[in-house]
């Protein structure tokens, strides 16, 4: 009888050890993320926040398309919005649109593809936020 208590007494420090530890993954997670510059794919498209006005992010895609080799379809902003699109080497449709957010901040979400690509959305994002650095 003595052994199913220890068990038990095991089973639950345990499970509160794991619950514990949970709590900490979920705090360094929710520290980490903040630390980010607040990146999230879902559902197909790449959105994010990016330091700069719609028409310099438009610019920075230009360049970013340019940079990968891909052929440029059309792209047009305003000092609230912007649209780019272009096709990859494999003919995949790209949509860049930007919204401003507020003074010299903008949110971007990048769209390859019908069903959406993450690892290219990614690289994109990332060579935007390049160009907008080294202009």
């Amino acid at each position: 009888m003595r052994w199913v208590r220890n068990l038990i007494f095991a089973v639950l420090m345990g499970g509160l050890l794991m619950q514990s530890a949970g709590c900490h993954l979920l705090l360094l997670g929710g520290v980490a993320a903040t630390a980010t510059a607040h990146v999230m794919y879902r559902e197909g498209e790449l959105r994010a926040d990016l330091d700069a006005e719609p028409p310099a992010v438009i610019k920075a895609t230009e360049r970013a398309f340019r940079d990968l080799i891909w052929t440029k379809e059309s792209a047009q902003s305003s000092a609230t919005e912007g649209t780019a699109t272009a096709r990859t080497a494999t003919g995949k449709e790209v949509t860049v649109t930007v919204n401003r957010q507020a003074e010299n901040q903008s949110q971007i979400g990048i769209r390859i593809g019908i069903f959406g690509d993450e690892n290219l959305s990614r690289l994109l994002y990332d060579k935007i936020k390049f160009f907008l650095q080294h202009t």
